[in-house]
């Protein structure tokens, strides 16, 4: 998971981002994509979740915002790793292929910096909300789908276990 201070962080710049783009005036260069989903679930348990994923793109930047709701009460206070992933979603869970990984990022930097990961925790009703700005434009076409795995992300690995959903965003 990202340290504290980022995590929160990316809310408020996201919300910040979303008001610039309700403000034409303060939203130059920016585009705003917003899907709803999932598009497919592969773990029949999270069958009645829903998703709404939305993108915001400067030219610098890009948050993407996530909430769900509709969990089964067995997961409240339990953390799933949400990922960004290079492909649109399939009937399979790999068809969404790999995390998607900024193509101008230095190799040396930590997996968390070079990925778009916005893990969530579902509260008591069933919901959940996370987000996450990154300080790099994911280009137009470049990424394909956002997915909720089983696991919380593992910030050395940034594996996630198994692929629960998948909605479709055409980044």
């Amino acid at each position: 998971m990202r340290p504290s201070v980022r995590a929160a962080v990316p809310l408020a710049a996201a919300g910040a981002a979303l008001v610039a783009f309700a403000n034409p005036a303060m939203a130059l260069c920016q585009d705003r994509i917003e899907v709803k989903g999932p598009t497919y679930v592969y773990d029949q348990a999270y069958k009645d979740v829903k998703t709404k994923i939305t993108v915001v793109r400067d030219q610098g930047s890009t948050s993407v915002l996530l909430q769900a709701s509709g969990f089964p009460a067995d997961a409240a206070g339990k953390t799933f790793g949400v990922h960004v992933h290079v492909n649109p979603c399939g009937p399979k869970g790999e068809d969404a292929g790999p995390h998607y990984m900024n193509p101008d990022g230095s190799h040396d930097l930590p997996m968390e910096q070079m990925e778009i990961w916005l893990d969530a925790t579902v509260a008591k009703n069933g919901t959940a909300h996370s987000g996450d700005v990154v300080p790099w434009k994911v280009a137009e076409k470049a990424a394909g789908s956002v997915i909720i795995h089983a696991l919380p992300t593992d910030p050395a690995t940034g594996g996630a276990g198994a692929r629960n959903l998948c909605t479709t965003v055409p980044f």
